[in-house]
């Protein structure tokens, strides 16, 4: 029974794990262990998951996880020990070059809010938007691994960013579209 649900949970939303992970990430090979760590957290918590808020479960955990990669991988203030001309030895403080928690957290948010837009778009529409936008593939290869016309892609990723700029205007209003 526990394995049923399990697989049917990966079937539905392992790719949807693995294109927010990789949205936030940019790196493939992070985004694949992101999806495993979710998928090992699903399992561990299959039992206390609500199966009609799943979906936003396995959301959140991905985001959560994509946050503790970014402070893993974020450059932190380190100190290293230096010689000067004399041969003393002191400490050397190095800067620390990434975001602020405040602003990570806003991309982050952002970035979520994009994605859950991205997400209610129809199936067809998505697929090409994800496709372009996310994973910057080319239009010849989206319709290639869609089985359609190019002009099909265009006229999808046309109405995919018309519906998304509608979704997003009130958050961000028409300046970032422009």
């Amino acid at each position: 029974m526990k394995k049923t649900k399990y697989k049917i949970y990966i079937s539905q939303y392992k790719d949807l794990i693995f294109c927010q992970a990789y949205y936030f990430t940019k790196c493939t090979e992070d985004a694949q262990d992101i999806t495993q760590d979710v998928l090992i957290k699903l399992w561990h918590n299959l039992d206390s998951v609500p199966r009609k808020s799943a979906k936003a479960w396995l959301l959140r955990v991905t985001k959560n996880l994509c946050i503790d990669h970014s402070r893993r991988k974020r450059e932190l203030v380190a100190s290293a020990v230096a010689v000067n001309s004399d041969g003393d030895e002191f400490q050397l403080e190095l800067e620390d070059c990434g975001l602020n928690p405040e602003q990570e957290t806003i991309n982050l948010d952002s970035k979520e809010r994009i994605m859950d837009a991205i997400h209610q778009l129809p199936d067809k529409i998505k697929n090409v938007v994800i496709m372009r936008e996310i994973q910057d593939l080319k239009y010849d290869d989206i319709a290639a691994a869609l089985e359609m016309p190019i002009n099909s892609v265009k006229v999808y990723l046309f109405r995919g960013r018309k519906l998304l700029f509608e979704q997003l205007k009130p958050f961000y209003g028409t300046s970032v579209f422009e």
